[in-house]
């Protein structure tokens, strides 16, 4: 149900939140329940890391630390099926194991922030042969036509990665699926975490699906060729009405194909450990979420795939902010307000101006929030105070 529409400028926004509640600023109550933080994987590399990472968070009363155990294709755990992230030295330090002791002394919850799709994102080529862009670059959704063998992907990964953020598992090939259930499994499975965290849960955007094999196992049931579909647009001049339908059907496809994994990854995780919350990082406006990414976070939450979202509402423009929480009031009924995560950005912008996103996060009526990311505080120590007053209140 829509209840009001954003017309006004940040300066208007501000004020408006006093207006509304002027009480805010006396309240001593922290409103906020979950107080999450994201932390890069290149935090959790030693103990001597992972202390300051949680005295920083008992200090600042973050209840929740979303910490980056897959970063690209690679991990930051003692694991039997993924290559061991280069960053860690210490043959025998397992990060997440020694965060989790650590966290739930100072009752701190740790969820695994899990990279899904996004495999790999440097110029360079990964160090170990074991990597999974070595051992299945038939995995990969390319934006381009042919299948990659593995010399060829080295060959050409700077001119694949050019203008993407990377390269990408496809959501379509059949085994890319159960490949990633087992990664996942692995890691709930072994560790008592508190909740497992999808990010990259989504297409790169709308030119990509186009893996040979997941087009001809579309082709086989559905009858076209993404790839022909995407490039011949021309083609079906006078008869727009049957290229919208058959668009219409490959989108609906692709969204299908990261919401069943959605719901896979749902299904093992409470089968496994029904207490575990699993969430995901997703893109904040729903329509760009569903029609670029092809990422239906709203379904997941009213199915029940989704414990929680995180929506990613980066933006340093105060109305564009308010913009995308407006799209969430348009989709989402107000019972799901309090499984949402309103994630901020604090590495884009001065701290009063996440102060102000926290003030409208509140007034908007959300409970939990997250900033990214803790890199942004532990650079910069006085950037926090203003936040832990405001998001402490």
């Amino acid at each position: 149900m829509k209840t009001f529409k954003i017309h006004i400028s940040r300066a208007a926004i501000v004020a408006l939140l006093f207006i509304l509640n002027p009480g805010l600023a006396q309240d001593t109550d922290s409103y906020f329940q979950q107080r999450c933080l994201w932390v890069v994987r290149s935090n959790i590399t030693t103990a001597k890391a992972i202390d300051k990472l949680l005295q920083f968070s008992q200090i600042n009363k973050f209840n929740h630390l979303i910490v980056q155990v897959r970063g690209r294709g690679d991990a930051y755990y003692n694991s039997t099926l993924v290559v061991r992230a280069r960053m860690l030295r210490n043959a025998t330090f397992d990060p997440l194991a020694y965060l989790i002791q650590k966290a739930h002394l100072r009752g701190i919850k740790v969820h695994a922030w899990v990279n899904v799709y996004l495999v790999w994102s440097d110029k360079s080529v990964p160090y170990s042969t074991n990597h999974i862009l070595y051992q299945h670059p038939e995995w990969l959704d390319i934006p381009e036509a042919g299948r990659m063998q593995a010399s060829e992907l080295v060959r050409n990964m700077e001119r694949l990665r050019e203008g993407h953020e990377g390269l990408y598992l496809s959501p379509g090939h059949p085994d890319v699926p159960d490949h990633l259930l087992k990664v996942f499994r692995e890691i709930v499975e072994k560790y008592d975490i508190d909740g497992l965290h999808l990010d990259y849960i989504r297409y790169q955007d709308a030119d990509f699906g186009r893996n040979p094999i997941a087009r001809q196992i579309y082709e086989r049931y559905n009858g076209d060729d993404p790839w022909v579909l995407l490039s011949s647009h021309s083609r079906w001049r006078g008869n727009e009405k049957q290229y919208v339908s058959r668009l219409r059907k490959w989108n609906d496809y692709r969204r299908y194909s990261v919401t069943d994994l959605v719901k896979q990854i749902h299904l093992m995780v409470k089968d496994i450990r029904p207490e575990c919350i699993l969430s995901a990082a997703v893109k904040p406006n729903l329509y760009q979420a569903r029609d670029n990414f092809f990422q239906e976070w709203d379904v997941w939450l009213a199915a029940g795939y989704l414990d929680w979202a995180f929506p990613m509402n980066y933006t340093q423009n105060l109305r564009d902010f308010a913009s995308n929480i407006e799209s969430i009031y348009d989709n989402i009924p107000s019972k799901y307000r309090d499984r949402i995560m309103m994630g901020l950005a604090a590495y884009n912008q001065p701290s009063d101006e996440v102060v102000d996103k926290l003030k409208y996060t509140r007034i908007t009526r959300f409970t939990g929030v997250c900033l990214f990311s803790y890199n942004t505080f532990k650079q910069n120590p006085d950037y926090i105070q203003p936040i832990h007053i405001e998001i402490n209140k």
